[in-house]
């Protein structure tokens, strides 16, 4: 019937969508139709049964390989296909298109076979079947699975991973290895992130996250497992996440109105409840966004030691020793003088060495922590900031400062190459990488960024309650 035969080759069609991830050579593929012989008839050797059920299995088969006229191969994937494919996960193998189509030939050749073996055990015959098992070759398994916990170490190690994108994407790949039912990167197909991707989109979460977050992820890994030669290829080079212009709002740094409310919260009273390095942040990490353009973690974890004087220009250090840097380059930046003339560096001499500025130390080796503790210390910023009244959705409460750093920048005439390096943007062309933009060079440009002329509220913006003594984190003179 048309309408049958169309079922069937929509069901074949959909066995083949994707890359296959087992490669067998026909060898292999007529040795693994020999491994099913061997067990088939392995399982039935003690007790074979009635010769009456093999002659009527023997005839069946004969009836399910004879397919109806005009069709090819989906006959024989709709009548063995679901048993081929049981054996073949058995043994951890996923065959597709022509491929598995060959493997059925062999596979009901061999299921033939053993039948008419099996039927001479239960004539009581158990003369050799030498000539049919010579006929197979020995098996000699694919390559061996590409467990993810291997290639992730490995991926992590050459990439350099900061701690925050490993704990961003590992639990993305958990989903993936859960909805794939393996943990062997080289089963996974284009077919599986594609549902995977549609899967996410079906849900709350936006686009924007599955694209730049998951799918993003997908893309590194599996681009360097196929360019690192660890998996014969890239099932996510595809898979493509549409994004519609509203949810590609860009987003803008604070205007002078946001930027005055920050900064002169940031100078006011802190709440007593409020521990020492959490109302240290508030004081003086915004007024570090302001003046140097950097990520906001990569100033709370800034330690003692990393306030230093470079040929007499004071500076502080961002380097990956104290946490996470997205480059993952150390560069040395110039204090603005508006930090200085508020005593930052003095305020910063109460503490020594790799003690950290913005966080305590007890917090840092508590086990359970799920974020470093700088990390936490961003987030209850940008808490901070949003309320303080500042909610407008492509303002983001943190980065927004760097937003900010590029346009006043820009405004000012500050050197292109000299920005970028303060700001720690990665160099646009092979020729800007060479070299470095050492301290001196980079202190007249930060001088060109006006002065925040912020006057000292006389009330605290924090209205919670009091309790815990604090230290003060040092009131600008």
């Amino acid at each position: 019937m048309p309408g049958e035969n169309l079922k069937l080759e929509r069901q074949w069609r959909a066995n083949i969508v994707g890359t296959p991830p087992t490669d067998l050579s026909h060898l292999q593929i007529t040795a693994l139709a020999g491994e099913f012989y061997a067990e088939t008839v392995a399982a039935h050797r003690d007790e074979p049964g009635l010769a009456i059920t093999w002659e009527r299995s023997l005839e069946n088969l004969k009836d399910r390989k004879r397919a109806p006229i005009g069709s090819t191969g989906p006959h024989l994937y709709v009548m063995f296909g679901p048993e081929a494919r049981a054996f073949l996960q058995r043994k951890g193998i996923h065959l597709v298109g022509e491929k598995l189509e060959s493997f059925l030939r062999a596979y009901v050749e061999a299921k033939e076979f053993a039948g008419r073996t099996l039927l001479r055990h239960a004539k009581r015959d158990y003369t050799s079947d030498k000539e049919i098992t010579e006929r197979f070759p020995k098996f000699e398994p694919p390559n061996p699975p590409k467990k993810f916990d291997v290639l992730w170490a490995e991926f992590d190690t050459a990439r350099a991973l900061s701690a925050s994108t490993k704990k961003k994407w590992q639990p993305y790949f958990m989903q993936l290895i859960k909805r794939v039912g393996s943990d062997d990167m080289s089963r996974v197909t284009e077919q599986h992130l594609l549902d995977w991707r549609d899967a996410l989109l079906a849900t709350k979460i936006s686009p924007v996250t599955v694209r730049y977050g998951y799918i993003a992820a997908a893309q590194a890994f599996f681009g360097w497992a196929k360019r690192a030669k660890k998996l014969p290829y890239n099932p996510a080079a595809e898979v493509f996440v549409e994004v519609s212009e509203k949810h590609e709002t860009d987003m803008r740094g604070f205007d002078d109105r946001e930027a005055a409310t920050i900064l002169s919260a940031a100078l006011a009273p802190m709440n007593e409840a409020m521990t020492e390095e959490n109302a240290a942040a508030r004081r003086w990490v915004p007024f570090l966004c302001a003046y140097t353009g950097a990520r906001v973690n990569e100033l709370t974890q800034l330690r003692a030691c990393d306030v230093l004087d470079v040929q007499g220009i004071a500076c502080i250090r961002i380097t990956p020793e104290a946490g996470t840097v997205k480059t993952s380059r150390e560069r040395t930046v110039p204090l603005h003088s508006h930090l200085l003339e508020m005593k930052f560096v003095e305020w910063t001499l109460r503490k020594k060495g790799p003690t950290p500025l913005f966080y305590s130390e007890a917090r840092k080796r508590k086990p359970a922590r799920k974020n470093p503790p700088y990390t936490s210390v961003g987030n209850k910023l940008a808490e901070w900031v949003r309320k303080l009244g500042i909610k407008d959705p492509t303002v983001a409460p943190n980065h927004a400062w760097r937003h900010r750093f590029k346009t006043v920048a820009r405004k000012v005439k500050m050197d292109r190459e000299v920005r970028d390096a303060i700001q720690g943007h990665a160099p646009r062309t092979e020729g800007e990488d060479y070299g470095e933009v050492p301290p001196d060079v980079m202190l007249p440009e930060i001088l060109k960024y006006p002065k925040y002329e912020i006057a000292t509220p006389a009330e605290r913006r924090d209205r919670r309650r009091r309790g815990q003594r604090r230290i003060d984190p040092g009131v600008p003179a």
